[in-house]
């Protein structure tokens, strides 16, 4: 690692000092200082002649060199923007801050005939263009279905093989809840949205906690004097009904950028599930019932002020409310193996109040185009907030006679702070930075009632506190070769105290994490790519919480304070030619925690706990292609192949496994009518059984109906959507000594029909006396 070090210091410091011929280097912004990229950048001399140009980068950065000394002319021009002049005389290096100002352009009849790839590769990840699915797409999420690796079902997003996904909104950490994050996306409209990107393989910049991904949404610039927004809505039948509801409003006048974004869901939820444990003796079977309100309230509220050209200031508020009263109820048979027949009967019915708010306030600050080589500083500052307080029932029937009732209490405080710098070089960026941040979970749980008698109130109190810091470089060598190399260094102190147990736990970690990224690009639409990474999950208060909680009268849980973080070591390898990627890609875990379960036979009474019990290995290979070759047809399909290998650590007596699984995944359009205003939408996903050392999922498949009509020159979307028209029940299987555990859930099928409008108008502008146009100054 020290050997790391010293080539990216040397690789940096080479970068700054070696070059021995005039150059001109710079950046590209637009007035809200964002990146302009594919911006033409040409020099000419005194007589108009040009003598060299080039195109910026995804980061706005362009290079010219050898250039001998002497006075030039200074060209760059943009689709969207006003074309910039500027003269220079040379006779040293030469670094120059380019700001654009966007442009509306009438356009007369225009034959198209280069196609713009939905998919584009950068160093360090994919990018979508959201402006070709804008035709058919309503808002945000329409858009994130088609987009590669990313599975949209149930008002839920995932990343194919990946934990927990940083969302980000134009490079700045969105944190929210997924109610809040579903109700904000959906509110969006498409129109807005310029690209997705995704990072499989975060680069430094960001925290290397879980085996996360990352997707940004980078939105257009907002029109100036305008007031508009969406309102949407999704009525849900499912055995029973519920709804969902979101509005989002959008102001902008002259330097004065404001939104809000909110959310209110209704009715109730109901699912159904089943489990079974199999001893040598007995079969115990349990039917679950499970009813749910859907009671909550989002909003988001931000507020932008561009001070100058090169400075801004903003803040973000965000709220979730959720109060899903619950009510479960399970039966529960015990038969004699032979005979079948029944040696126990009992009813488990649970009732839970759920009170759960969270606040979130950001500060953020901006300054770009510091100094002659055009620096640009963020700065964020967060505070999120946390706070449950639930009430739990749980009494039995029949053969059985558990009963309490307990009050879980969480509170949690975060607060985070980070600054980044991002410096352009010759051919290439420096980006660097800190980050901290604290966070307390105070954890109580007090009963009022127990049959048992025993004592099971319980406080926890849980603290993190993490301080980071990371560098970057990029160097694009030539027109085919262009890399980063990064490092992140996170030293953590974990404390976990139990008050009622006496029991304290404090650890101390340092970890370095290099991230690389190589890309061979052949042409503009073929490129080859490598990346490496390694990352670390920390484990939960909730996991490491010593404590014992009964969820009926024979399943109890508890947790280990002795869990180890996780460790993981990602490589890809992958080629990628206009609207298709195939890639090939290993991962290798060590520390793995899991639940697994250990049996009292003569009780039959089964404890659920984690540990770090295995190290896993993962080789997949991944395609996706993107197919608009038909007039009435577009079709994002995308598939996996992959192997895990596990393996138990000391102590514990599983059996290694290997298992081959595969996931295809498909998102189709059929467009019904020739303006595209009336289409189906076909979705499906089918996955393979997946096993490791613990258990194992049954296979699984599922397919999705819809049909969108937009009205109004696409303003009004109307849609129809059966949820779980053709599915498989949900199994899986967690092996034990003495039994082995099943657990399966039906498919449920939805109805679901959506409605979205957007709306908005422009403001009068009041002129001053003499005709002076505000908008200019």
């Amino acid at each position: 690692m020290d050997k790391f070090l010293y080539i990216l210091f040397v690789a940096v410091f080479m970068a700054n000092t070696s070059s021995a011929q005039i150059r001109l280097y710079g950046k590209v912004t637009d007035t809200q200082n964002a990146t302009v990229d594919m911006a033409t950048v040409v020099l000419k001399d005194n007589q108009g002649n040009i003598i060299t140009g080039c195109i910026s980068d995804s980061l706005g950065c362009f290079n010219m060199n050898d250039l001998t000394s002497g006075t030039y002319i200074l060209q760059v021009s943009c689709i969207g923007y006003a074309n910039y002049t500027k003269q220079l005389k040379a006779d040293k290096d030469i670094s120059v801050a380019i700001m654009l100002s966007r442009q509306d352009i009438a356009l007369g009849e225009v034959v198209v005939t280069a196609k713009t790839p939905l998919i584009r590769r950068e160093i360090d990840r994919v990018v979508l263009n959201a402006d070709k699915l804008n035709t058919v797409a309503t808002n945000f999420m329409d858009v994130l279905k088609h987009t590669p690796g990313i599975l949209v079902q149930d008002d839920d997003i995932s990343m194919l093989n990946k934990g927990k996904i940083i969302f980000l909104l134009n490079g700045r950490e969105m944190n929210m809840d997924m109610k809040g994050l579903v109700a904000y996306l959906t509110a969006q409209f498409s129109d807005n949205l310029k690209q997705i990107e995704v990072m499989t393989t975060p680069p430094a910049k960001y925290s290397a906690e879980g085996s996360a991904g990352v997707i940004n949404f980078v939105t257009k610039k907002q029109r100036n004097n305008f007031i508009g927004g969406n309102a949407a809505n999704k009525l849900s039948v499912r055995k029973s009904v519920y709804d969902d509801a979101s509005i989002s409003l959008q102001y902008k006048q002259n330097k004065v950028e404001a939104y809000m974004n909110a959310g209110v869901g209704f009715g109730t939820m109901q699912s159904d599930s089943e489990k079974g444990i199999d001893y040598p003796s007995e079969t115990w079977n349990t039917t679950n019932n499970m009813h749910k309100s859907n009671n909550y309230v989002v909003a988001t509220a931000g507020l932008e002020y561009l001070a100058t050209e090169n400075l801004s200031l903003g803040a973000i508020f965000s709220y979730t409310n959720m109060q899903p009263d619950a009510n479960s109820t399970a039966g529960t048979s015990v038969l004699h193996k032979e005979t079948n027949r029944q040696l126990k009967q009992y009813e488990t019915n649970t009732h839970s109040n759920v009170n759960y708010n969270c606040y979130n306030a950001n500060l953020h600050y901006t300054l770009a185009n510091i100094g002659k080589k055009g620096r640009e500083l963020s700065v964020n500052a967060d505070y999120l907030n946390y706070t449950i307080n639930d009430k739990v029932s749980l009494y039995t029937l029949h053969d059985e006679s558990l009963s309490y009732k307990r009050r879980p209490e969480n509170t949690i405080e975060i607060y985070q702070a980070k600054a980044d710098m991002e410096m352009p070089i010759s051919k290439g960026a420096v980006s660097y930075g800190v980050a901290y941040s604290q966070s307390k979970t105070d954890n109580r749980t007090r009963y009022e009632q127990i049959s048992t008698g025993q004592d099971l109130d319980d406080h926890f109190i849980y603290r993190e506190y993490i301080l980071a810091a990371y560098a970057d470089l990029r160097l694009k060598c030539s027109d085919y070769w262009d890399f980063k190399l990064g490092v992140r260094g996170e030293y953590g102190k974990l404390d976990g105290n139990s008050i009622k147990m006496s029991q304290r736990t404090v650890k101390h970690q340092f970890n370095l994490f290099p991230t690389a990224y190589l890309n061979y690009n052949l042409n503009e639409d073929k490129t080859f790519y490598l990346s490496m990474s390694s990352r670390i999950n920390r484990p939960s208060y909730v996991d490491i919480n010593p404590f014992v909680t009964y969820t009926d009268a024979y399943t109890k849980t508890e947790g280990n304070p002795n869990l180890l973080p996780e460790k993981s070591y990602t490589a890809e390898l992958g080629y990628t030619q206009g609207d298709f990627s195939v890639s090939a890609s290993a991962m290798w875990k060590n520390h793995v925690v899991a639940s697994y379960i250990t049996m009292d036979d003569s009780h039959k009474l089964t404890t659920i706990t984690s540990d770090n019990i295995m190290k896993k290995q993962m080789y997949s290979i991944d395609a996706s292609y993107y197919f608009d070759r038909l007039s009435w047809l577009d079709s994002s399909i995308e598939g996996s192949v992959y192997t895990i290998i596990s393996r138990p650590v000391a102590g514990y007596d599983f059996k290694k496994t290997t298992n081959t699984s595969i996931f295809i995944y498909m998102n189709n359009n059929v467009y019904l009518n020739r303006p595209k205003t009336l289409m189906a939408t076909l979705w499906g996903q089918y996955q393979s059984k997946e096993k490791d050392i613990v258990g194992e999922s049954k296979s699984r498949y599922r397919v999705d109906l819809g049909l969108k009509y937009l009205l109004l020159d696409k303003r009004l979307s109307v849609g129809v959507e059966c949820q779980n028209m053709l599915a498989s029940p949900a199994k899986s299987v967690i092996f034990n000594q003495d039994a082995t555990h099943t657990f399966e859930s039906s498919p449920y099928r939805v109805l679901k029909v959506s409605l979205s409008y957007r709306f908005g108008k422009n403001l009068k502008i009041r002129q001053s006396r003499f005709g002076i146009d505000s908008e200019r100054l």
